[in-house]
């Protein structure tokens, strides 16, 4: 390895090497699955609470994962990635643990990936709508033109140390909690807003017998039924969203959420806090937000009025 470059690009098809030396380790997409959105959010760990939900359709539910979370421009970015796999093929090309000091992502590449890289004899790193990918390289036309990329001077923010990775770890168990959080949240969204569509198509077509029966009525009843029937139901249903939103800005690292109550006219959150100075943060916070709050120990309870 050339002792002016302290990092290796990590994919399935590299040869054993011999270190004497630290390494920074860069990930092909061989080894993590990778994520893009757009999100209302401000903090790294906010996004990181709702990772494991988000890549519930895109990994295997039975493997534990660990999650990464950076801001890219407008949106944020996550990786799901197994540390004990990736530690175990690094074992079997020669890497041991200690030797790496930074885990990056390939994802990173993308900005400077204009053209394509050949990593190996078969394979080439690619961008593709500003998401680097991994394609075979006898998928790539006769004349296409590789480029020779210098690992030592491309500019990298976002990594994990090995260590950090480990305690990035979340457990399967947990996984499926907030994943059911989650799954309820939408399920709660989606029947009201069934029971909504209904109750308006109802009204609706009684409407439209009795403008049948009086015309003259009809383009007043139509524009007072319409402001009285969807404005209220329309302020309503913001209201439920923004305090959800701002709900989710009382969790942290510190702050989980483990029970959320929404019914007509009120919404109730439970929050499990860690120790008692970010029981006084949060409800600070849920005070702001003009929620009323009671706690009991490390448990605190938010509730508002819609």
């Amino acid at each position: 390895m050339d002792k002016t470059n302290n990092r290796l690009l990590i994919h399935q098809d590299m040869e054993h090497v011999t270190l004497e030396q630290s390494v920074e380790i860069i990930l092909t997409p061989h080894f993590y699955t990778f994520i893009r959105e757009e999100l209302d959010i401000n903090f790294s760990y906010q996004a990181k609470q709702i990772a494991a939900s988000l890549f519930d359709d895109y990994v295997n539910n039975l493997t534990d994962y660990q999650y990464h979370v950076s801001k890219c421009n407008n949106n944020w970015c996550f990786y799901a990635y197994n540390i004990e796999e990736i530690e175990k093929f690094l074992e079997g090309v020669g890497i041991e643990k200690h030797r790496v000091s930074k885990i990056y992502f390939a994802q990173e590449l993308s900005s400077v990936l204009d053209k394509p890289i050949q990593i190996s004899d078969k394979n080439v790193l690619k961008t593709i709508d500003d998401t680097v990918t991994i394609i075979p390289l006898r998928f790539m036309e006769e004349d296409t033109e590789f480029k020779t990329l210098n690992l030592a001077q491309v500019k990298l923010n976002s990594g994990v140390s090995l260590g950090a990775a480990h305690s990035s770890f979340i457990p399967l168990k947990e996984t499926i909690i907030l994943s059911s959080i989650f799954f309820i949240l939408g399920t709660i969204f989606i029947l009201e807003g069934n029971r909504i569509k209904a109750s308006i198509s109802n009204e609706n077509e009684q409407l439209v017998e009795l403008i049948d029966e009086n015309p003259k009525y009809g383009s007043t009843l139509l524009r007072t039924n319409i402001l009285e029937t969807y404005e209220p139901i329309d302020k309503n249903e913001r209201a439920k969203r923004q305090n959800i939103k701002d709900i989710a800005k009382l969790l942290s690292a510190n702050s989980q959420l483990t029970a959320l109550n929404i019914r007509k006219s009120t919404i109730k959150a439970n929050i499990k806090t860690s120790n008692s100075t970010i029981s006084k943060q949060v409800i600070q916070s849920a005070k702001a937000k003009e929620f009323k709050s009671s706690n009991s120990g490390s448990e605190i309870q938010v509730e508002k009025k819609l």
